[in-house]
């Protein structure tokens, strides 16, 4: 072999090393998770009720000064939530890929901490005796599902369905086997629910039908009145729809 000859097969060789190593960090991207821009939240200073796949205590968020107040349901990575001090953070979003059926779909990662800042009470911190501290109104107040009008499922599956109001007019809760949340408009006695958005995972037929049946009470409600540890919900013509017990202190 020419030493021609040996220098062309030594610069192929470089040329295809090169290409090699460029196509295996290209996969390498691709399979790791992408991220978003940075978002800037406030996380409010206290932790509230909610239900998650099940009653749990959340943090509270909001994207800009005068916004409502939004749960969120796990942690942020890198950051420290501590009682009584409200913090503004910049966050971004890491898709995760392939999650497992009942994990978020994203993460949420702390990029940088901007403030942090001593803040009151919240209304969602229940009295001395163990109750809200306005019994009589729904804002701020947990329920657990009691009845469903004729229908009779077994208490386990009454207990899965929860309804929290904020003290924005926002409610959420779980409906047996998703979360859901959405707007409500309350005026005395009076109570309406605009389309819940909801989560979508799957259960068994007769836990779906139960879902079904919930969220089709809760968008007919037009009426609210409690009693005590009671709350009923009725509908237009004033025919109860369903009932709830109050959810108990730390649920």
């Amino acid at each position: 072999m020419t030493w021609h000859q040996r220098w062309l097969l030594g610069a192929l060789g470089l040329v295809l090393s090169a290409c090699s190593t460029t196509t295996h960090v290209g996969a390498a991207t691709q399979t790791s998770g992408s991220s978003t821009p940075s978002a800037r939240w406030t996380i409010a200073g206290d932790l509230a009720d909610c239900v998650g796949v099940a009653p749990m205590k959340c943090m509270r968020y909001r994207e800009r000064p005068d916004g409502p107040w939004l749960f969120f349901y796990g942690p942020i990575e890198g950051f420290t939530f501590r009682e009584g001090e409200e913090a503004d953070i910049l966050v971004r979003f890491v898709t995760v890929p392939n999650p497992p059926a009942d994990a978020s779909s994203r993460r949420v990662v702390l990029v940088q901490e901007l403030a942090r800042r001593p803040t009151a009470v919240s209304s969602h911190t229940p009295s001395a005796g163990g109750s809200p501290a306005s019994p009589g109104t729904l804002a701020g107040s947990s329920w657990q599902l009691a009845s469903l009008g004729t229908r009779s499922p077994d208490a386990a599956a009454l207990a899965r369905i929860q309804l929290s109001f904020d003290d924005t007019g926002r409610a959420v809760g779980h409906s047996g086997v998703n979360r859901f949340s959405a707007q409500a408009q309350i005026s005395g006695s009076a109570l309406s629910f605009g389309g819940p958005l909801s989560t979508r995972m799957a259960g068994s037929p007769e836990a779906m039908a139960l879902e079904s049946d919930f969220l089709s009470r809760l968008v007919r409600t037009a009426r609210w009145r409690i009693d005590g540890d009671r709350l009923s919900l009725s509908d237009a013509t004033g025919a109860e729809l369903m009932t709830f017990s109050r959810a108990a202190p730390g649920r």
